[in-house]
């Protein structure tokens, strides 16, 4: 039994998603658990279906069991997004490496770059970078490259190679015993608009969906987990984009800067932009335009704004996660879950009421996650009850 570990969002699971599980078997793994987000996401969204049909598509398309990544670190920068990640795979006790696709696809190109993103020189050398208005990300390649060269400050541009670098200065933090497995990249880049040697990125196929262009998608898709996507979408189930609009503005208008101020990841000072820029605003394209500037970029502001609508404390992804909740299983799954209760240093449950009862950061997580699928289900055209992180079944292929 060699199992790998795998950090995805599968919004939606496609073939590029595909390929990276079979070709994860193909190193020798026999059995993959995915820390997949729930109902929101890394670029400061909810995901276009929740966190149940995604789960079953994962299933169907090659995962064994998924876990349920919590909101705090789902919806944060690499840097934590890495750290809460690796943190739940080692707890997990069974994980015998981690899988990632990354643009290098070469694991000793990213230990090179995980040294420099962990160097005390590098670190130190980023505020002097910073106070040319530029992004963090920008800043610290170029700190990376006064120490470590123009190649591994070029590596740091590409996201996956960024965060393939994070899981092994996280995992490398946490004394974990977990080895990389890096994949090489195929098909269309990271966000990219388009189709490439028979595969399409994910923010491609979810612009396809919120256009009503579902059957242009099939090709990109397997066809196991694009009925259960189609399905969702004819039912309504799926978040747009226009029902978010009027309760984040609603949200944002009734904060006061104090309660802005105490957002993840603010700088200094922000919150008074933001304050301001709330009140000249009449959409969120218009705030997002008002607050962007070289140093902050898009997505870190849609996390900025995420956290505000969903009451995301300021410390929650620097606590280390409570708890393992599974999502889904199969047979393989299954075996995995044997081994994992035996191995476990954490909490293991499909029961997000058992979990909650571990301890007084456990419940708050559960509090959090349970309130933010409640409101997830008011941005969909088909609302649903409140509670389904208690009443939903946890799914079995």
């Amino acid at each position: 039994m060699v199992t790998a570990g795998v950090v995805a969002e599968y919004n939606p699971f496609h073939l590029g998603h595909q390929w990276h599980l079979q070709e994860t078997r193909r190193r020798g793994v026999t059995h993959i658990v995915a820390v997949m987000s729930g109902c929101y996401v890394q670029r400061g969204e909810p995901a276009l279906w929740d966190k149940w049909v995604r789960t079953r598509a994962a299933l169907l398309g090659g995962a064994d069991l998924i876990i349920e990544f919590p909101l705090p670190y789902a919806c944060a920068t690499a840097e934590r997004f890495a750290w809460g990640a690796a943190s739940l795979l080692h707890a997990l006790g069974v994980v015998d490496v981690i899988s990632f696709g990354c643009e290098a696809g070469n694991e000793e190109q990213l230990r090179i770059c995980a040294k420099a993103i962990g160097d005390r020189r590098v670190l130190d050398a980023i505020p002097q970078e910073l106070a040319g208005g530029i992004t963090y990300a920008v800043a610290r390649q170029r700190a990376a490259a006064r120490f470590y060269g123009d190649q591994t400050a070029a590596l740091l541009r590409q996201p996956n190679n960024i965060l393939g670098a994070e899981y092994l200065l996280a995992l490398e933090r946490l004394g974990s015993a977990i080895d990389p497995l890096a994949i090489p990249r195929r098909g269309a880049a990271h966000d990219g608009q388009g189709a490439e040697d028979g595969f399409a990125s994910a923010s491609f196929l979810r612009q396809l969906y919120l256009q009503g262009q579902q059957q242009e998608a099939a090709a990109f898709l397997p066809p196991a987990g694009k009925a259960l996507l189609d399905q969702a979408y004819g039912d309504g189930l799926c978040w747009q984009p226009e029902l978010l609009e009027r309760p984040l503005l609603t949200r944002l208008r009734s904060m006061s800067r104090e309660e802005m101020a105490a957002l993840p990841d603010l700088s200094e000072g922000l919150e008074n932009r933001l304050y301001g820029a709330v009140r000249r605003s009449c959409t969120v394209n218009e705030l997002l335009e008002e607050l962007k500037t070289k140093r902050y970029s898009h997505a870190r502001l849609r996390r900025l704004l995420m956290s505000a609508f969903l009451g995301i404390p300021k410390d929650f992804c620097r606590i280390s996660p409570p708890y393992l909740r599974v999502l889904g299983f199969n047979e393989r799954g299954l075996e995995i879950l044997r081994e994992a209760k035996k191995k476990a240093s954490l909490p293991l449950s499909h029961s997000l009421a058992e979990l909650e009862r571990a301890g007084e950061t456990a419940a708050a997580f559960a509090a959090l996650e349970a309130r933010s699928t409640d409101l997830y289900h008011l941005l969909t055209p088909s609302p649903r009850p409140c509670g389904l992180d208690y009443t939903h079944p946890v799914i079995r292929v």
